[in-house]
């Protein structure tokens, strides 16, 4: 059973390439996973989604700041709407540093019950304050999990794992299972941690054996681990993998079940993406760490930690954060994490051959704006160049690239004033 997922950022940065500028958390990512039912005919679909809250309009009410959402999802099957569930909540906080806390977020679920087949999520956040919105949308497809045969449920990735002790629709057996919305792993989280179900047909309870795979997007192994487990009619499963080692990149985690004795074979996949740590960077490869900092970094910064001796370049690098840590007393760096969390999204994005995403045009802008309002793409008009503009609302910028060489490497023109018919490249000129 397949489940594809979007994890898409909204994010918005303002400054230039050379300039050091001020990075925010994304403000919508969305997931989903699909497990069984007590419905003969149907099964259950639980999209995720987590806001960041400085990314809401906030309003003055009684000497408190307060912000208004809601959540619509939307199913559709074929170009027909199957079915509909809108959420609505609300945040307040006490001062308006609060509200522009980078660390603070919300991570809520919606339920569908949903008959085997393909379907369509439309997803759209709305900023009450302010009656703005921003949608996402993704096509998936629901199989039968139950009574046929042995299967797996979609794998949940998970940001934390605690014992019950208040309600929470995250309950699983006697567990809170946070999912991790946007499957970034790395910088402090290390451990890829997980949760997945497994629904046996075959009444007999022999054990079963359970390998797990971390592969690239060429299937070359990183990591393979053996367990057996005891195996009932319905399984709840959580485990965990050791990423230390592991090179920044998209990767999958691949599940696979066998049993000796009824001889049957199953497995799932997923998705994740690792986001190498800073320091793991600074220790096997300070070239790259240092280059990768031109679009937070000033010439003269690059240039001091270039000339670090090889044995302090660990302290001068935790310095060099340090200074851009909006929140110094806490013990998250928010605009570190974001940095990395952007430059892992633009190469698994916008790579291309010889060349990671983040030094791309593309993965430039990306880093340092954030994702666009609104993209007009034209891959194939006639008599002109695959191109594409990004619009930018906040600052009032729009970017026009152009698949110059025909390669799918789209290359930023200078100058740009809108006007796409004076850029001579678009008609191959």
């Amino acid at each position: 059973m397949k489940v594809f997922i979007v994890i898409i950022a909204v994010l918005i940065m303002a400054g230039s390439a050379s300039a050091q500028v001020g990075i925010q958390p994304a403000a919508f990512y969305v997931d989903l996973a699909a497990f069984a039912s007590d419905s003969s005919d149907s099964e259950m679909l639980e999209v995720y989604y987590k806001i960041y809250s400085s990314k809401l309009t906030h309003k003055l009410k009684g000497g408190k700041y307060f912000a208004s959402y809601s959540v619509t999802a939307v199913i559709k099957k074929g170009k027909k709407q199957y079915t509909a569930i809108e959420s609505e909540g609300s945040l307040y906080s006490e001062s308006y540093s609060e509200t522009q806390d980078l660390g603070s977020y919300i991570v809520d679920k919606i339920d569908f019950h949903l008959k085997p087949g393909k379907y369509k999520l439309e997803i759209t956040l709305n900023d009450l304050n302010s009656s703005s919105s921003k949608m996402l949308e993704t096509n998936f497809t629901i199989s039968k999990l139950s009574n046929k045969k042995d299967a797996f449920s979609n794998i949940l990735f998970t940001s934390k794992i605690s014992p019950v002790e208040d309600s929470s629709v995250f309950d699983k057996g006697g567990l809170i299972i946070i999912p991790s919305v946007s499957r970034r792993y790395g910088d402090d989280v290390n451990q890829l941690k997980f949760y997945y179900e497994y629904y046996n047909v075959d009444p007999k309870t022999d054990p079963i054996q359970i390998t797990y795979k971390i592969v690239d997007r060429k299937n070359n192994e990183y990591l393979t681990k053996t367990i057996s487990k005891e195996k009932h009619k319905f399984n709840r499963y959580i485990d965990s993998l050791s990423l230390e080692n592991i090179l920044p990149g998209p990767y999958e985690l691949v599940i696979t079940a066998h049993s000796d004795f009824s001889k049957k074979t199953i497995s799932q996949r997923g998705f994740f993406s690792l986001v190498w740590s800073a320091l793991e960077m600074v220790k096997n490869d300070y070239k790259t760490a240092v280059n990768q900092l031109v679009y937070i970094a000033n010439s003269t910064e690059i240039k001091s930690l270039k000339d670090v001796p090889k044995d302090n370049r660990v302290d001068e690098w935790n310095k060099f954060w340090e200074s851009k840590d909006p929140s110094p007393d806490t013990p998250t760096n928010e605009i570190k994490d974001e940095y990395y969390k952007r430059i892992a999204y633009v190469n698994q994005k916008f790579s291309v051959p010889n060349r990671d995403g983040w030094r791309t045009d593309m993965g430039m802008t990306f880093i340092i704006h954030g994702e666009p309002d609104d993209i007009e793409r034209h891959p194939f008009d006639i008599d002109t160049k695959p191109y594409e503009i990004w619009y930018f609302y906040k600052p009032r910028r729009r970017f026009l690239f152009i698949d110059v060489r025909g390669y799918g490497e789209y290359e930023l023109q200078y100058p740009y004033d809108g006007d796409v018919s004076k850029q001579i490249n678009i008609y191959g000129g």
